[in-house]
């Protein structure tokens, strides 16, 4: 009788996330955290566009990849990419001299060395191999990882390009890069320590709940939480469209337009057609 009443208690969990699925946000946290990692760390040095920014940052996360560093350029950058440096990925912003003297550490470095644009590695192939701690430097639009960084670099490494253009916007640069390091090291996926899943588990369920109620009872699941998801995606009953705001206005002020102009169209056709009639 008592393993009926304990099997009445415990939730069914299914594979698959679905609309009403019991403990379906901390479940899609873990989900999340089953593919993290801390071995490949994103550098954005001296970028210059905030859209780029926010979309290397994006897409850093989407691909599993937990730490990014900022390395600002003089001008800065506008407050929209610090806030979304601190989302779901671990952002940090070192200065200048402090980001190169720290990659040169990770890469195990002894002393400077100059990188000719010709002596780049194709990343072509899945034969790479990574070592323990990688740190991926991405530059800024118009020319590049700076001098200091490239003094650092163990590596330079370039995209297989087939076309007249001679280079690819910095954030799908960012995107194939991080794609095919992961391609070369699948085991990089899933690599954080206990520790770390337990930290970013109690920060990410803190952020997940939508009441003080609900984030109490997330924080306590924080030592005991549910099953992962077999796959991060979300069903379609979740998939709605969303449109911003302005330019959802700007849609509405332009179909309103639009409806206008037609009805001045058939009342100018109306009154030519009485007009014809009349004669």
């Amino acid at each position: 009788m008592e393993s009926v009443v304990e099997a009445a208690a415990s939730p069914s969990y299914g594979d698959c996330d679905a609309p009403g699925a019991p403990d379906r946000l901390m479940r899609k946290a873990e989900t999340v955290l089953c593919s993290r990692t801390d071995r490949i760390l994103l550098v954005l040095e001296r970028c210059t566009d905030n859209q780029n920014y926010l979309a290397c940052l994006r897409t850093a996360e989407i691909l599993g990849v937990q730490n990014v560093w900022i390395v600002l350029s003089p001008r800065g950058m506008k407050n929209e990419a610090l806030i979304a440096a601190d989302g779901w990925t671990s952002g940090h912003l070192p200065p200048p001299p402090s980001a190169c003297r720290r990659c040169w550490r990770m890469a195990g470095k002894s002393g400077p060395r100059t990188w000719r644009r010709r002596d780049a590695i194709l990343l072509h192939g899945t034969a790479l191999s990574l070592p323990a701690r990688l740190a991926v430097v991405m530059g800024r639009e118009a020319d590049g990882v700076s001098r200091e960084m490239l003094a650092a670099a163990h590596r330079r490494v370039c995209l297989p390009m087939y076309g007249f253009n001679d280079s690819f916007n910095l954030s799908v640069a960012t995107s194939m890069v991080l794609h095919h390091l992961f391609l070369c090291c699948p085991e990089a996926r899933g690599d954080l320590t206990e520790g770390r899943k337990r930290a970013l588990r109690t920060e990410w369920y803190g952020r997940l709940a939508r009441s003080d109620a609900q984030r109490s009872e997330f924080l306590s699941r924080v030592d005991s939480p549910p099953p992962p998801f077999s796959d991060v995606r979300r069903p379609d009953a979740h998939r709605a469209s969303w449109v911003p705001p302005k330019i959802a206005r700007k849609e509405l002020e332009q179909a309103a337009s639009l409806a206008a102009q037609r009805q001045v169209l058939r009342e100018g056709a109306a009154s030519e057609g009485e007009q014809l009639e009349e004669q």
